[in-house]
């Protein structure tokens, strides 16, 4: 066998299926493809200098079908490579421990974890140097692009950050002044936001920002230029909620009756009929995602202590929470469960979904494709900045690791990005496995 130091030219592939888990092909600049993967698995990349091992964990990807392939990022010494395949169906009763071990380290990506006050804690020297040396404002949301970016909806600094994929830290949207100067188009650090309270990221790593206080909906293009999509007359409350179709053909948001206000009626926007409300009555709405195949809204209602879907026919059906704080918990069925605050619901590809809880809950839970709720992380009211950072999130499940989380939603990669708001810092769980 003839090698180079950096180039796959043998592949071990251990076989994880009923039907052989297989290589189809690979190549010496590093693109391999598979066959007889899992419908709802991951594929985990590994390489080594030699064909013994040892074996380093480096990529993992998401599989929806028996067939996928991928371009593996090899370190300088890799000469080997092996896949190897896990199903995250509930097809089998391994299912969630196979999820748990494709995710690996706990990491801080941004902010310093100073508790702070409702002020602008941005200061000028911080553009450019590293995130976590930076003092957040109170984010609120925050999506991985698929450049590898994180961007961060800074509430009280009235901005969008972005962290770069080396960790350096940058205003992405607004000019860390609350107001308004304008729709635009113009450069995105160019044009006030107001107290921004949510954000989506669109198809192409366009993203869309909730500009609460300014009642309006901006549009971000990757070359940097922002829009206004469109604004409301009316007041969007602590409006946080919002979800787009990657077509822009349908937007819905949440809003309240004043600036501040609990969120309790969710709006529709499409380009033809601007603003209508959609329903009203809920308890003070998080965040929200849709389903692009069926139509169908995920939305946490805090005060309610529910996971609704609201479906295109106007029916809304709790699918976690008993509408209570108390009962159930860890492996028992999501409807039996009592959710503490759930801010934020988001998907996984084989269709299990994440929740994480306002404080006092603080939890992040992850609800399998059977509907059995597991606690995915602990969490508590105070300040677990970097508790837990450089091992394995799950290492001592029942440390809270966690604090006054908003959001946790995965990236393009599928690493899990989760916002702390009131002490100021964003946290990452790596989409990678920890032991071959």
């Amino acid at each position: 066998m003839h090698y180079r130091s950096g180039v796959i030219l043998a592949l071990a592939v251990c076989r994880a299926v009923s039907a052989p888990f297989d290589i189809g092909s690979a190549s010496p600049a590093g693109s391999v493809t598979w066959s007889n993967a899992y419908s709802a698995g991951v594929v985990s990349v590994l390489t080594a200098t030699n064909l013994d091992g040892p074996w380093q964990p480096r990529e993992n990807y998401f599989t929806s079908n028996s067939l996928g392939g991928a371009h593996v990022q090899l370190a300088a010494d890799a000469t080997f490579c092996r896949l190897l395949a896990v199903d995250i169906s509930t097809n089998t009763s391994f299912h969630y421990t196979n999820l748990l071990q494709s995710y690996g380290v706990l990491e801080t990506v941004a902010g310093r974890g100073l508790k702070n006050d409702e002020s602008n804690q941005w200061l000028p020297e911080c553009e450019g140097g590293w995130a976590t040396n930076a003092c957040l404002s109170r984010p609120h949301i925050a999506f991985g692009d698929s450049r590898g970016n994180v961007l961060i909806v800074d509430q009280r600094s009235s901005s969008v950050l972005k962290v770069t994929p080396e960790g350096r830290i940058y205003t992405y949207a607004g000019t860390h002044t609350a107001g308004y100067n304008g729709d635009g188009p113009d450069y995105a650090t160019n044009l006030h936001l107001n107290n921004p309270n949510g954000g989506w990221l669109g198809a192409n790593d366009v993203f869309y920002v909730f500009d609460t206080d300014n009642a309006r909906v901006r549009k971000i293009q990757t070359n940097g230029i922002m829009t206004t999509l469109f604004s409301s007359t009316n007041t969007m409350g602590d409006g946080r909620a919002l979800w787009m179709k990657s077509d822009e053909s349908v937007v819905y948001f949440g809003s309240g009756p004043a600036i501040g206000a609990n969120v309790t009626t969710l709006n529709k926007w499409t380009p033809a009929n601007g603003i209508t409300v959609v329903r009203t009555g809920f308890g003070n709405l998080g965040n929200m995602v849709g389903d692009e195949r069926t139509g169908d809204l995920y939305i946490s209602d805090r005060n309610a202590n529910f996971i609704y879907r609201y479906d295109t026919n106007g029916n809304l059906t709790p699918v976690a929470g008993n509408g209570t704080q108390t009962g159930g918990g860890d492996g028992f069925p999501a409807l039996e469960t009592g959710l503490i605050l759930p801010r934020s619901v988001a998907f996984l590809p084989n269709g299990g979904y994440f929740i994480s809880e306002h404080s006092p809950g603080n939890r992040i839970w992850y609800v399998d494709p059977a509907g059995i709720i597991h606690r995915w992380v602990n969490g508590s009211d105070s300040n677990n900045y970097r508790v837990g950072d450089g091992e394995w999130f799950c290492l001592n499940p029942a440390v809270a690791k966690v604090s006054r989380v908003r959001s946790a939603i995965a990236d393009p990669f599928g690493h899990l990005i989760i916002v702390e708001s009131n002490y100021g810092y964003v946290r990452r769980i790596k989409f990678q496995r920890m032991n071959p």
